[in-house]
């Protein structure tokens, strides 16, 4: 039996021992990528891994994938990643290799 604990972590307890699950770069790449193709898959492979469903609901949420934006993503098949800011470095939703700056950066006052 697994008991399921910390919603916004990957955590996960068993009877034997407790393992701690974190996202990765890698997998917030595929979080990104398969949330705008098919959102039940990356949700399923994750929790076969052992991650929380509410774990990969709040982490999408927090890379930027809001139900507005896959919505939006639907319609134009835009370049989606998420890549490195030029400006801080943090990894963030970015469309179009253009886009470069992470949202607090780009609103920076010079």
């Amino acid at each position: 039996m697994t008991l399921h604990l910390w919603s916004g972590t990957g955590m996960t307890q068993t009877k034997s021992k407790t393992e701690i699950l974190s996202f990765t770069a890698s997998i917030d790449d595929s979080i990104v990528e398969w949330f705008i193709k098919d959102k039940n898959e990356i949700i399923k492979r994750l929790t076969s891994k052992g991650f929380r469903k509410a774990a990969v609901m709040d982490r999408a949420r927090e890379l930027g994938l809001s139900e507005q934006f896959l919505k939006w993503c639907a319609l134009g098949k835009p370049d989606v990643a998420l890549r490195a800011c030029l400006g801080c470095g943090e990894r963030f939703l970015s469309v179009g290799v253009q886009n470069r700056l992470c949202p607090r950066c780009k609103n920076k006052s010079p």
